[in-house]
Protein backbone atom coordinates (compact mmCIF):
# COMPACT_ATOMS: atom_id res chain seq x y z
CA UNK A 1 0.00 0.00 0.00
CA UNK A 2 1.46 3.55 -1.27
CA UNK A 3 0.25 5.37 2.51
CA UNK A 4 2.13 2.92 4.21
CA UNK A 5 5.19 3.05 1.83
CA UNK A 6 5.01 7.19 2.49
CA UNK A 7 4.34 6.82 6.15
CA UNK A 8 7.62 5.03 6.54
CA UNK A 9 9.44 7.33 4.26
CA UNK A 10 8.26 10.68 6.04
CA UNK A 11 10.14 8.99 9.11
CA UNK A 12 13.25 9.26 7.07
CA UNK A 13 15.02 12.72 9.26
CA UNK A 14 16.64 15.59 7.08
CA UNK A 15 19.97 16.94 7.95
CA UNK A 16 20.64 18.65 10.97
CA UNK A 17 18.80 22.30 9.99
CA UNK A 18 18.16 21.43 6.53
CA UNK A 19 14.77 23.69 6.57
CA UNK A 20 16.82 26.71 7.65
CA UNK A 21 19.32 26.10 5.60
CA UNK A 22 17.13 25.92 2.54
CA UNK A 23 15.20 28.97 3.82
CA UNK A 24 18.03 31.33 3.48
CA UNK A 25 18.99 29.50 -0.16
CA UNK A 26 15.36 30.41 -1.33
CA UNK A 27 15.77 33.90 0.67
CA UNK A 28 18.19 34.55 -1.73
CA UNK A 29 16.77 33.47 -5.11
CA UNK A 30 18.03 30.95 -5.54
CA UNK A 31 16.13 27.93 -8.00
CA UNK A 32 16.26 24.55 -6.03
CA UNK A 33 15.82 21.29 -7.69
CA UNK A 34 16.07 17.56 -6.25
CA UNK A 35 17.48 15.01 -8.82
CA UNK A 36 17.14 11.43 -7.26
CA UNK A 37 18.00 8.33 -8.28
CA UNK A 38 15.93 7.40 -5.51
CA UNK A 39 11.98 6.81 -5.15
CA UNK A 40 9.11 9.24 -5.60
CA UNK A 41 8.42 9.32 -1.78
CA UNK A 42 11.68 10.99 -0.45
CA UNK A 43 12.38 13.62 -3.86
CA UNK A 44 8.12 14.62 -3.37
CA UNK A 45 8.44 15.23 0.61
CA UNK A 46 11.72 17.00 0.11
CA UNK A 47 10.00 19.21 -2.65
CA UNK A 48 6.79 20.02 -0.64
CA UNK A 49 8.19 20.33 2.63
CA UNK A 50 10.69 22.90 0.97
CA UNK A 51 9.37 24.50 -1.71
CA UNK A 52 11.95 23.71 -4.47
CA UNK A 53 10.91 24.50 -7.56
CA UNK A 54 11.35 21.28 -9.37
CA UNK A 55 11.66 17.66 -7.97
CA UNK A 56 12.62 14.26 -9.84
CA UNK A 57 12.99 10.75 -9.03
CA UNK A 58 11.96 7.06 -9.77
CA UNK A 59 8.41 6.17 -9.02
CA UNK A 60 6.79 2.98 -7.79
CA UNK A 61 3.77 2.74 -9.84
CA UNK A 62 0.10 1.88 -8.58
CA UNK A 63 -3.56 1.79 -9.35
CA UNK A 64 -6.12 3.35 -6.31
CA UNK A 65 -3.66 3.16 -3.99
CA UNK A 66 -1.91 -0.14 -4.15
CA UNK A 67 1.30 -0.86 -5.55
CA UNK A 68 1.15 -2.69 -8.99
CA UNK A 69 4.93 -4.25 -8.87
CA UNK A 70 5.87 -1.49 -11.99
CA UNK A 71 8.72 0.80 -11.31
CA UNK A 72 8.71 4.24 -13.94
CA UNK A 73 12.25 4.66 -13.96
CA UNK A 74 12.86 8.81 -14.53
CA UNK A 75 16.48 8.75 -13.98
CA UNK A 76 19.02 6.10 -14.25
CA UNK A 77 22.19 5.25 -12.55
CA UNK A 78 24.67 8.25 -14.12
CA UNK A 79 22.12 10.29 -15.80
CA UNK A 80 21.81 13.27 -14.03
CA UNK A 81 24.10 14.80 -15.65
CA UNK A 82 21.53 14.19 -18.84
CA UNK A 83 18.66 15.37 -16.95
CA UNK A 84 19.98 18.11 -15.32
CA UNK A 85 20.93 19.90 -18.33
CA UNK A 86 16.92 19.44 -19.67
CA UNK A 87 16.14 21.61 -16.29
CA UNK A 88 19.04 23.81 -16.30
CA UNK A 89 17.66 24.71 -20.36
CA UNK A 90 14.01 24.65 -18.46
CA UNK A 91 14.99 27.49 -16.35
CA UNK A 92 17.67 29.32 -18.57
CA UNK A 93 20.52 28.69 -16.70
CA UNK A 94 23.92 27.89 -17.37
CA UNK A 95 25.58 24.94 -16.36
CA UNK A 96 28.63 26.98 -14.26
CA UNK A 97 26.46 28.65 -12.65
CA UNK A 98 25.45 26.08 -10.95
CA UNK A 99 25.80 24.84 -7.68
CA UNK A 100 25.78 21.17 -7.11
CA UNK A 101 25.27 19.25 -3.68
CA UNK A 102 26.06 15.29 -3.92
CA UNK A 103 26.46 12.23 -1.09
CA UNK A 104 27.56 9.22 -4.20
CA UNK A 105 28.70 7.87 -6.80
CA UNK A 106 25.79 8.36 -8.95
CA UNK A 107 26.09 12.41 -8.71
CA UNK A 108 29.63 12.86 -10.43
CA UNK A 109 27.83 13.52 -13.96
CA UNK A 110 25.79 15.83 -11.88
CA UNK A 111 29.18 17.38 -10.28
CA UNK A 112 31.27 17.57 -13.18
CA UNK A 113 28.28 19.80 -15.01
CA UNK A 114 28.33 22.62 -11.95
CA UNK A 115 30.53 25.86 -11.78
CA UNK A 116 30.92 25.00 -8.26
CA UNK A 117 30.36 21.37 -6.49
CA UNK A 118 29.96 19.90 -2.82
CA UNK A 119 30.09 16.72 -1.64
CA UNK A 120 27.87 16.57 1.37
CA UNK A 121 28.86 13.01 3.61
CA UNK A 122 29.74 11.29 0.53
CA UNK A 123 30.09 8.08 0.01
CA UNK A 124 32.18 8.31 -2.40
CA UNK A 125 36.12 9.06 -2.63
CA UNK A 126 35.84 9.30 -6.59
CA UNK A 127 33.09 11.87 -5.58
CA UNK A 128 35.11 13.36 -2.39
CA UNK A 129 38.14 13.67 -4.89
CA UNK A 130 36.62 15.97 -7.83
CA UNK A 131 34.27 18.27 -5.60
CA UNK A 132 35.42 21.67 -4.96
CA UNK A 133 34.66 21.40 -1.55
CA UNK A 134 34.12 18.53 1.21
CA UNK A 135 31.19 18.64 3.77
CA UNK A 136 31.56 15.85 6.70
CA UNK A 137 28.95 17.35 8.95
CA UNK A 138 25.75 16.20 9.74
CA UNK A 139 24.55 20.33 9.55
CA UNK A 140 23.25 21.32 6.76
CA UNK A 141 23.92 25.03 7.46
CA UNK A 142 27.73 24.42 6.53
CA UNK A 143 26.06 23.49 2.84
CA UNK A 144 23.94 27.00 2.36
CA UNK A 145 27.09 29.08 4.25
CA UNK A 146 29.55 27.62 1.44
CA UNK A 147 26.63 28.04 -1.00
CA UNK A 148 25.99 31.81 -0.22
CA UNK A 149 30.24 32.35 -0.03
CA UNK A 150 30.81 30.94 -3.38
CA UNK A 151 27.80 32.65 -5.15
Amino acid sequence: EVKKLQKAFNKVRYARNAEKAIQRLKKANFKLVAISTGLQFIVERVKKDFGFHYAIGNRLNARRGILTGGVTINISHGAKGKILKNILKKFGIKPHEMIAVGDSEGDIPMIKLAGFSIAFNSSSEKLSRIADYKCKSSDFMEVAAKILEVS
